[in-house]
């Protein structure tokens, strides 16, 4: 390879690398649990204020979709650690809203929208969640990880 386009071959997977981490942003909103058995754990994220971020930045589309996607599969990793159950699961909603009302000047309750739901089993969220995590944010679905889409995010601003 020449050594100028080694060089420019450096510079793009070291630019590649901060937007992948990036996707991966802190939580916000609420995980609750659900439901849990022996058998599955349920948690639901309501994933409201994130999303409001995510479309304040204009991350929407299928970046925004890598980018909630890959926060919820965090969670559900960090919440495996405290929970015993075989299998575990989260559902991704977040409040739609609507036309501004006139009379009290704040915009109007559409109803949730569900936007993903990811699982796994514990042994494996364990044994290899934060590596998903990354791959999740590049657009992969790693093996052994159901990822799926039931919305999606609002449209731009």
């Amino acid at each position: 390879m020449k050594p100028v386009v080694a060089c420019f071959a450096i510079a793009a997977a070291l630019l590649a690398a901060p937007a992948l981490a990036a996707q991966v942003r802190p939580l916000q909103g609420n995980v609750i649990m659900a439901k849990s058995t022996p058998a599955a754990a349920l948690y639901v994220w309501n994933a409201t204020p994130y999303v409001t971020q995510l479309v304040g930045d204009k991350l929407l589309g299928d970046p925004g979709m890598r980018a909630i996607e890959a926060t919820a599969l965090k969670a559900l990793v960090a919440k495996a650690k405290g929970v015993h159950a075989t299998e575990l699961s989260i559902h991704v909603l977040y409040e739609k809203t609507g036309a501004v009302s006139p009379v009290y000047g704040t915009p109007t309750f559409m109803g949730m929208e569900k936007v993903a739901t990811l699982r796994a089993t514990r042994k494996r969220l364990l044994a290899s969640g934060a590596s998903w995590v990354d791959a999740v944010a590049a657009g992969t679905t790693p093996p052994g990880l159901t990822v799926e889409v039931t919305g999606k995010l609002p449209p731009p601003q």
